[in-house]
């Protein structure tokens, strides 16, 4: 519903901003809902002086030569995303930093509902970023975005992603789509990675209003 999207842009997607806006809709959400953040702009890796690393969302605000002071670091989504009730939680991020365990794919079809009704009946937390630290978000023009955008919205807006055709897409199979198609318009110079931020073992799904009562008790 319109009145549950939260948009900030240029001047308004500050760091303070930004934090206050994900907070607000995590405390606000209840234990079915599902929250859904779509970030792009620029990501920071900083290696850690006991070793491992920090990756950073840079705001608009942000200053790399002080990326603690104000970036978005790693554990604040991390703490932000265990604060809600929701029961998933998806961040989408249009920039390429580190800091991230990957995890592996699942694919599902409609033969396998109750495996689909199992993953989403579970707390999720899951994030698919653009790509690996050191990598550039590459744009063109011909895409009107970045290679990223561009298939994240064929992805689901073209349900390309669903290519069991199913009217499902998990979180594990927007990412494959997505990950196949930017490291093929890349070239390999750009590598999508996705983790999960908690030992949750819940899965991210957007599913088609018309099979929602094929997997859940509704009216």
């Amino acid at each position: 519903q319109e009145e549950n999207v939260k948009f900030l842009v240029n001047d308004d997607a500050n760091k303070t901003n930004i934090v206050n806006v994900i907070s607000d809709v995590s405390l606000k959400a209840g234990e079915n809902d599902r929250i859904l953040v779509f970030f792009a702009g620029h990501g920071e890796t900083m290696p850690l002086p006991e070793g491992g690393e920090m990756g950073y969302l840079v705001p608009i605000d942000g200053n790399q030569e002080n990326l603690f002071a104000s970036a978005i670091p790693m554990d604040d989504l991390k703490r932000l995303s265990n604060m809600s009730k929701a029961k998933h939680m998806l961040f989408l991020v249009d920039a390429c930093y580190g800091g991230l365990a990957a995890v592996g794919q699942y694919r599902a079809n409609r033969e396998n509902l109750d495996i689909v009704k199992g993953l989403t009946k579970d707390r999720s937390r899951q994030i698919i970023t653009a790509g690996k630290k050191n990598e550039e978000v590459i744009e063109d023009e011909k895409w009107e975005h970045s290679a990223f955008t561009h298939n994240l919205m064929k992805g689901l807006m073209d349900l390309q992603a669903d290519t069991d055709k199913d009217g499902i897409i998990l979180a594990n199979q927007l990412y494959s789509f997505i990950h196949s198609n930017v490291v093929k318009l890349t070239g390999g110079n750009q590598t999508p990675v996705f983790s999960k931020l908690t030992n949750d073992g819940g899965e991210f799904a957007f599913i088609d209003q018309s099979i929602i009562s094929d997997l859940y008790d509704m009216d």
